[in-house]
């Protein structure tokens, strides 16, 4: 039995291995795509067309982006976006409501976050985004039914 098995008989498999994939670190993500590129490479191509990475977050429409900031705490946003260009950073400030844009502000004056926390903070992003993609808010890497 492979390891893809029972996602392939479910119903809603592909939808829950492509969300297993978005919410799984990067090195462990790659050893599962891995195996899944060996077991059974169509299905494997085909969970990855909508996988939601980070980078599809940075290419959120405005009012998307807005919607996603507004379910997130500005801590975690913080972590998130840490370690990008000083204009992704801005964009993400502009699209915060007053409030959230001022604490996301004082986080990330905080020279100490590490790696493990953006990681972190981007796969928690990565889990918000999809739970508003099933409600409809976000129109990006929309599974299908």
């Amino acid at each position: 039995m492979g390891v893809y098995t029972r996602f392939k008989k479910n119903p809603d498999g592909l939808r829950q291995l492509v969300e297993l994939l978005e919410t799984t670190p990067r090195s462990r993500r790659q050893k599962m795509i891995d195996v899944g590129m060996k077991e059974d490479p169509e299905y494997t191509q085909k969970a990855l067309q909508y996988v939601f990475q980070f980078e599809d977050i940075l290419q959120l429409p405005d009012l998307e982006l807005s919607e996603l900031l507004s379910g997130v705490s500005p801590q975690l946003t913080a972590h998130a976006i840490f370690s990008t260009t000083p204009e992704i950073k801005a964009r993400f400030m502009m699209r915060a409501s007053p409030r959230i844009a001022a604490d996301l502000k004082d986080f990330l004056d905080n020279p100490n976050i590490t790696p493990v926390q953006t990681s972190g903070g981007q796969l928690k992003m990565i889990e918000i985004a999809r739970k508003l993609e099933k409600k409809g808010v976000i129109k990006t890497k929309k599974m299908p039914s």
